[in-house]
């Protein structure tokens, strides 16, 4: 089965994605039930829904009314949506011819219902492709942190693999570790380490390229996906967002802010080869960095092995 990994929609939480998919399987059977009653008026040549003859009968739909001004704006923010809303558009146009030949009693052409048909599907495709997505966020999203999980990872890291392979492009992974994480759980609570974790998962994946990734790897250890950047160049974007997040004060409590630190290391990602082999590079210059003292940066270098 294909995993997005590549998600197009806004930065969501789990609960605004749960809201997502409700909303989209809702639309779906919606449309399901105007489609199954319309055909059913086609084959019976009962007299058409004065909705179904309008020029904006698009609108006139549950889903229409749904789509024009209910549709949750994290959907809205989709650039999905709009095309869902052009598919809608031309379907009910090729459906209105439809039912004006039921209304004046002259004949349906095949080639009309075909095109009637073909459109239906174009349009319920677009759909369940928004949902598709909205449910690969749930399955391959951490709740906690918002960011991808390793099962998402694995395929990214073979996609990336396959692309260093084929046109010679480099691909660095970062491992990213919390410093002394286990002293703000200790000192805090559990509930003042979860919060640590989200804000600086947030933290890290707002403020890479578009096409980075970040995934929790584990407890505290998040891995970082930099595509097209040699090592020197990830160096450089992992020093800024470590001397950021040490900068960063964090709420844990009404009265009490903690400042974190984070320990970083590098290693590219091989194009033959296990990408694990890669990951344990970037894991061992991520021991180098914590032995150095913490909050750093290291990159694996063969030398040094």
């Amino acid at each position: 089965m294909a995993i997005n990994t590549d998600s197009t929609f806004p930065a969501l939480n789990t609960t605004e994605a749960e809201e997502i998919v409700t909303e989209l399987g809702r639309a779906l059977d919606s449309h399901a039930e105007w489609t199954d009653k319309f055909r059913t008026m086609l084959v019976c040549r009962s007299k058409p829904k004065p909705t179904d003859l309008r020029d904006d009968s698009h609108k006139r739909t549950v889903f229409g009314k749904w789509y024009i001004a209910q549709a949750n704006p994290n959907i809205r923010d989709h650039p999905g949506f709009a095309a869902v809303g052009e598919n809608s558009e031309r379907m009910h146009a090729l459906a209105r011819e439809l039912a004006g030949c039921v209304r004046d009693g002259t004949d349906i052409k095949p080639a009309q219902y075909r095109a009637f048909v073909k459109s239906d599907d174009k349009f319920r495709k677009s759909l369940r492709k928004l949902l598709s997505e909205a449910w690969d966020f749930l399955r391959y999203t951490d709740p906690l942190t918002g960011v991808m999980t390793r099962t998402a990872m694995q395929k990214r890291l073979d996609e990336e693999q396959e692309r260093v392979r084929r046109v010679a492009q480099l691909c660095c992974i970062g491992i990213m570790d919390l410093d002394h994480f286990k002293n703000v759980n200790d000192t805090y609570g559990h509930q003042a380490g979860d919060k640590v974790l989200e804000t600086i998962a947030s933290y890290v994946k707002q403020h890479l390229r578009r096409y980075d990734q970040v995934f929790r790897y584990g407890g505290e250890e998040f891995l970082i996906l930099l595509p097209n950047t040699t090592t020197a160049n990830a160096k450089r974007v992992l020093d800024r967002i470590r001397r950021n997040i040490k900068r960063q004060g964090i709420k844990v409590s009404k009265r009490k802010s903690i400042h974190v630190s984070a320990s970083f290391g590098v290693s590219e990602l091989a194009p033959e080869g296990p990408p694990e082999d890669s990951i344990e590079l970037a894991d061992q210059a991520l021991y180098e960095a914590k032995r150095a003292g913490r909050n750093r940066v290291r990159v694996w270098q063969p030398e040094a092995a």
